[in-house]
C-alpha cells in the first residue's frame, strides 16, 4: 500500500528520506512535550475557561 502511495507521488529517494526524517522528528518532539506534561496545562486552562463562560451565560 505504501509503495503505491510513494509511486503515485513520484517521490525520489531523497524526498522519501526527508519525509521519514520529518516524521521521526515529529514523533520525538511529541514524545518530549508529552513527557514534560505541557499539554496538561493546556487542558486545565481550556476547562477553566469553559467553566467561566458557562457561568457567565447562566447569569444572563
Amino acid at each position: 500500500m505504501s509503495y503505491i502511495f510513494l509511486n503515485a507521488l513520484a517521490l525520489n529517494p531523497l524526498e522519501i528520506g526527508v519525509v521519514a526524517f520529518t516524521a521521526i522528528g515529529f514523533i520525538i518532539m511529541f514524545g518530549i512535550s508529552s513527557s514534560g506534561g505541557g499539554y496538561q496545562d493546556l487542558v486545565r486552562t481550556t476547562l477553566k475557561n469553559d467553566e467561566l463562560r458557562r457561568k457567565t451565560f447562566k447569569k444572563k
